[in-house]
């Protein structure tokens, strides 16, 4: 039995048993009504109600605490719905969501219009900043939210994969990567001149530890805080970059290639709350629309 069910049986109780009337009350047929008791009372090997001559004429002991009982329920119902519809409709306040600059340009210039234009009660304030830093705010509470890119370094830290991707080699159209067809591993980058996001971001050092373990030393010559300067200089002279994936398409026309690298350099964003710390619903609510818009 679940709760409509639970609604007819209360209702034929409120009705006086007049079978009639419940159906007329609840919008469905006389002889489902009837069929619904018959089957219920059967299946649970119970009766309910006490019958005269074939009416419904009172509640048995055991129906009469089964009626207590189903008003309990559903008065409890009732209410979760109730406050489900006014949080729902009422939602409002001011959130800080915290998101690093190359995830701030890359994913989110339809997100955050969307969730603007659909949520009007709700103040969004972006802070942007750095991956160690938001980390860092994030504990202190100064933000409710971060995106950040796995690994999080930083215990008390929970988290929920948003987006998928892989770190790409960045290169222009007249660069001897242009004629590698698969993935380009890291003794090919070997003798590169490289350019990289510096280290405030945690894709940096991920590039550093990768080049560490395959034990090889990168010519790294410059380091900048804006991949459309790296994506630029990679347009114009003969050097390499490795940028998240989803750059490249956002970059301009046809003017950069990219290839995988391989062992496969996992690029995974991640939604972030501080643990065992209480969230308002407002927290909660902004949570599930990003995670929502990026899996739809």
């Amino acid at each position: 039995m679940d709760i409509k069910h639970l609604e007819y049986f209360t209702t034929i109780v409120e009705n006086n048993f007049n079978l009639s009337q419940s159906a007329k009350t609840l919008l469905i047929s006389q002889p489902g009504l009837t069929k619904f008791i018959k089957e219920f009372e059967n299946k649970e090997d119970v009766q309910l109600f006490v019958r005269s001559k074939g009416r419904l004429v009172d509640l048995t002991p055991i129906g009469k605490e089964f009626y207590e009982n189903a008003l309990l329920v559903l008065t409890q119902y009732n209410k979760l719905m109730e406050d489900l519809r006014i949080n729902k409709e009422t939602i409002k306040g001011t959130i800080r969501v915290g998101i690093p600059p190359v995830i701030l340009t890359v994913l989110f210039k339809k997100a955050i219009p969307q969730f603007i234009v659909q949520n009007p009660n709700i103040q969004l304030e972006i802070v942007e900043a750095g991956a160690y830093e938001l980390q860092k705010m994030l504990l202190l509470q100064e933000i409710d939210i971060a995106f950040l890119i796995d690994p999080i370094i930083t215990n008390n830290i929970q988290s929920k994969t948003v987006v998928e991707d892989q770190a790409v080699v960045v290169f222009n159209k007249n660069h001897r990567f242009t004629n590698y067809e698969g993935p380009i591993s890291y003794s090919n980058l070997a003798n590169e001149r490289i350019i990289l996001l510096n280290s405030t971001f945690m894709i940096h050092h991920q590039i550093k530890k990768n080049f560490q373990v395959a034990n090889i030393t990168p010519h790294i010559f410059f380091e900048s805080g804006a991949w459309d300067l790296l994506a630029s200089m990679c347009e114009s002279l003969d050097i390499i970059t490795i940028l998240p994936a989803p750059i490249v398409p956002h970059y301009s026309e046809n003017t950069l290639l990219s290839r995988p690298i391989t062992p496969y350099f996992s690029w995974t964003v991640k939604i972030c709350q501080l643990e065992n710390v209480y969230h308002s619903h407002l927290v909660e609510f902004v949570e599930e629309f990003f995670i929502d818009f990026f899996k739809n």
